[in-house]
């Protein structure tokens, strides 16, 4: 009977517990367009998960070799056309389910 206790509230507590969910996030700027990775849960997480460093890796790889685009910070990119920021941002969503 324990175990199934033990069932019960595993699939419980798979129901409630929801993983967060990596958005790019896009701004005009004077300069251009400004790509922001953003970490979003349902708890009050303030720390940097471990998906959230793979996707930026994987943002780094890919657009290193992109012209008219800057890396400002660890999760930052700065684009020069608003076109080039959101076909990258559509080549993440085809390739990070979420």
């Amino acid at each position: 009977m324990i175990a199934a206790f033990d069932d019960l509230d595993k699939v419980v507590r798979s129901w409630t517990y929801r993983e967060s969910v990596i958005k790019p996030t896009l701004h005009q700027r004077a300069t251009g367009y400004r790509l922001q990775f953003v970490e979003e849960s349902d708890d009050d997480t303030t720390w940097t998960t471990t998906k959230l460093n793979d996707i930026v890796e994987w943002a780094a790889e890919k657009l290193k070799s992109w012209p008219d685009v800057n890396r400002m910070s660890f999760d930052i990119w700065d684009f020069k056309h608003s076109k080039d920021a959101e076909k990258f941002i559509t080549l993440f969503h085809l390739s990070w389910d979420q």
